[in-house]
């Protein structure tokens, strides 16, 4: 475990500034890692995959108990860091990618025991979560640290203005079954705002992992994602303009007599069940047409 010496020391060794483009602020609280480590359930049979290891603070302790662990890395420095760290791991694979150009439904859908933990700056913090969710919803759980202002935004029910498509995916997953609260002197450099650890548990039931294979999870987070383009427009008005001419007058007049929703909802008053109904009989028209 990295405390604040050894990671200054590390940065001094390898001359590094912290990127705050990168949202590079380094974790230093043992007890931190140590609550990540225990609310993830990390066992000898996990393969974790680990978003924005930084320094490795947690990932040398990950190492310890799980079966192996892939990590992925954007920055350079920190792979060189890694590399010398971490090199006699032999459950320790590492990537010099950004998380959001591979894909991670050919490398991880068939993975059993399968768990994702990250540190995810504030600025790509929702694109991450649904890619994750929409590529490899077998996940077990995702542990993630996150900005206390987006852990607002995810945590959302119905009938709020700030409600969308991530809550609605992470509905439609599982459930958040743990929030820690996270000090700014638990990082170097401390951060300007305040953090969280959740634990997003995928629910035995979960639509996104059970339909996978029968429904292109892609096209529903870019269904969700058309319905949201005009919130404060009704339904109708969203579809209008984003469903035609793919879908005919006609087409959108039978949906609407399945009787799902209203139409007149605006989208933030609509439940992520109903959200997955209404996305059902979209794709049913499109494939007949």
């Amino acid at each position: 475990m990295l405390d604040l010496l050894a990671t200054k020391k590390i940065l001094n060794d390898f001359n590094i500034l912290p990127r705050q483009s990168l949202g590079q602020n380094f974790l230093i609280s043992e007890a931190i890692v140590q609550k990540i480590i225990k609310i993830s359930n990390v066992s000898k049979q996990s393969h974790v995959l680990e978003i924005g290891p930084g320094l490795g603070a947690l990932t040398s302790v990950l190492l310890e108990f799980a079966a192996k662990v892939s990590a992925y890395e954007i920055d350079k420095k920190m792979i060189a860091v890694l590399e010398q760290r971490l090199s006699n791991k032999m459950n320790f694979v590492l990537y010099h990618q950004n998380i959001l150009d591979v894909d991670l439904r050919a490398l991880y859908s068939e993975q059993s025991n399968f768990q994702v933990i990250a540190n995810l700056p504030y600025y790509i913090s929702a694109e991450i979560i649904e890619k994750i969710l929409t590529e490899i919803p077998n996940a077990l759980n995702m542990t993630l640290m996150l900005q206390k202002e987006a852990v607002e935004r995810i945590s959302l029910e119905p009938n709020n203005s700030r409600y969308g498509p991530t809550a609605i995916m992470i509905q439609l997953y599982g459930r958040i079954t743990d929030k820690i609260k996270v000090a700014s002197s638990c990082f170097y450099p401390q951060p300007g705002v305040s953090s969280q650890i959740i634990k997003i548990t995928r629910d035995p039931e979960s639509v996104l992992f059970l339909n996978q294979g029968n429904t292109d999870l892609f096209k529903f987070k870019q269904f969700l994602k058309q319905c949201f383009a005009q919130r404060r427009k009704t339904i109708r008005n969203n579809f209008k303009k984003c469903l035609r001419p793919k879908l005919s007058v006609q087409d959108l007049e039978k949906i609407e007599q399945l009787n799902i929703v209203d139409f007149e909802l605006r989208p933030e008053q609509i439940t992520a069940k109903k959200f997955w109904q209404l996305y059902q009989s979209v794709a049913n028209y499109n494939n007949q047409a």
